[in-house]
């Protein structure tokens, strides 16, 4: 299974973030840098290449490390441990596909402008579309996420936020116009698609293959690192916006059942080879056993 990451250009900052929010984080959340040089090794990433994106990752504020000895450990920062929570939630639940026909909009035109750009980045974050400029619309908007990242900014004293219904009689064609000026689905089926064809014929050979714990861990990453690539642009829109046959779903589908055939594995193989200050890891729990509505 190593050798499905040495077909694939694999930028090693972001294939530790997708380690440590799928293997680490559920189980205290620290790990030795030895550990991770040795598990990324197999991949062909040498150790100052790992250190390298160690380095930049607690320069960006989504790591912090404390040194034992002369050893050192590495968990993520407060910050980190938000976004990976926000995260965690929209990569490991289905998708809701249901909707009440309300939409969010939110005008940013008071923002002030040292603000602005990061506003957008956080809506964007959030799912939102922007049909025009400091315009931004989502028809399921997380209403207490939007409420803490606009609390954040100290900007919710001058963003304009309205619930609203289309005009009934209104033609679907002009909605459908709207959902494709405001998000990129085409790039988010293209993933999608990308995904399948990568990880499908893999599931389809898994019941006839008893995987090794290392392959079990292997697979297991690189199936939720895939995977997230495309889920985290994704803004979550209800079944009847989406157009049909839409790839996301069997995406989902797919990873799911791949993860499910290999936590187990995946996990064994974490004892072995994931090292805190105190030892192995500890267990996991609910933080896991919960993901893709029960392992």
């Amino acid at each position: 299974m190593q050798n499905f990451g040495r077909q694939k250009p694999l930028r090693t900052g972001s294939l530790i973030v997708s380690i440590f929010g799928d293997s680490i984080a559920p189980r205290g959340g620290e790990v030795w840098l030895g550990s991770l040089i040795n598990v990324l090794d197999p991949l062909g990433i040498s150790e100052r290449v790992v250190r390298t994106a160690v380095f930049r990752l607690v320069k960006d504020g989504i790591l912090a490390n404390r040194q034992i000895g002369r050893k050192s450990y590495y968990t993520l920062t407060e910050a980190g441990r938000m976004d990976f929570a926000q995260a965690t939630r929209r990569i490991y639940t289905a998708p809701r596909r249901d909707w009440d026909g309300q939409w969010g909009i939110i005008l940013t035109s008071a923002v002030p402008q040292p603000q602005r750009q990061q506003l957008r980045k956080d809506l964007q974050w959030l799912g939102f579309g922007s049909p025009s400029a400091d315009l931004f619309i989502h028809p399921n908007p997380d209403q207490h996420q939007l409420q803490g990242h606009l609390n954040h900014l100290g900007c919710a004293d001058v963003v304009t936020c309205f619930q609203a219904h289309a005009v009934a009689g209104c033609d679907r064609t002009s909605i459908g116009q709207l959902v494709e000026r405001s998000w990129d689905l085409h790039s988010l089926e293209t993933g999608y698609r990308r995904h399948l064809s990568h990880f499908q014929p893999i599931l389809e050979q898994l019941p006839l293959n008893r995987l090794s714990h290392t392959d079990a861990f292997y697979l297991r990453t690189f199936v939720i690192h895939e995977y997230r690539k495309t889920l985290l642009r994704d803004p979550g829109l209800p079944a009847e916006l989406l157009p049909e046959d839409w790839a996301g779903s069997a995406a989902f589908d797919v990873t799911r059942s791949i993860y499910q055939r290999t936590v187990a594995g995946a996990e064994a193989f974490i004892d072995q080879y994931m090292q805190t200050h105190a030892g192995t890891l500890p267990p996991a729990g609910p933080a896991l056993t919960s993901r893709f509505g029960g392992l």
